[in-house]
């Protein structure tokens, strides 16, 4: 059965490699090979991750289940703690991810994190981090319909009812009559 794939395997590459041969006969390839070279120098003075072609065609190669794949460097986050790592790898990914395709990410960028304390740590991070389904999580950043810290109407009264003064109101000497006025006796 394996040789049977194997030589499926070696039909689709050749049917491949001749869609290639054509888009490559295009001038605006060239065009886009010097781009996607200066792209790659950038990012390397930059010490930001490689963006491959895949990520720029757009191309779903099922890494990231249905969702946008992201290339993580191996050692990537080294140093980095593991909430930290998770919250910049799902800004590169900019969408949801679940949490076995974070602790992998993290994993391959030299982050050891322990599946249930990072779960806790992002259900926890909810300035950050929303959690939109079971072991899912995204940026806030990505729901911008979610607000989180402002103050509700129930804040905002008892600040108001805080800021009113209890008790007698102050009343202005010049309002009181001479005859009024205490004497300091």
């Amino acid at each position: 059965m394996a040789s049977s794939l194997n030589e499926t395997i070696d039909k689709i590459k050749a049917e491949i490699g001749s869609h290639v041969l054509i888009i490559k006969s295009n001038p605006s390839w060239a065009e886009v090979e010097k781009l996607y070279r200066a792209l790659g120098t950038i990012e390397e003075l930059a010490e930001a991750p490689h963006t491959s072609l895949v990520e720029l065609f757009g191309i779903d190669d099922g890494a990231g289940a249905g969702g946008k794949f992201v290339r993580v460097k191996d050692g990537e986050f080294y140093g980095l703690e593991p909430l930290d790592a998770a919250k910049r790898f799902l800004k590169r990914k900019g969408e949801a991810a679940n949490l076995t395709a974070i602790i992998e990410a993290l994993k391959t960028g030299g982050v050891k994190a322990d599946e249930d304390t990072l779960r806790l740590s992002l259900s926890r991070s909810t300035w950050d981090v929303a959690k939109v389904g079971e072991d899912l999580y995204g940026l806030l950043e990505f729901y911008p319909h979610i607000k989180r810290g402002a103050k509700g109407k129930k804040a905002t009264a008892a600040v108001s009812e805080a800021a009113t003064p209890v008790g007698p109101t102050p009343v202005a000497l010049e309002a009181i009559d001479d005859d009024e006025k205490p004497t300091g006796t």
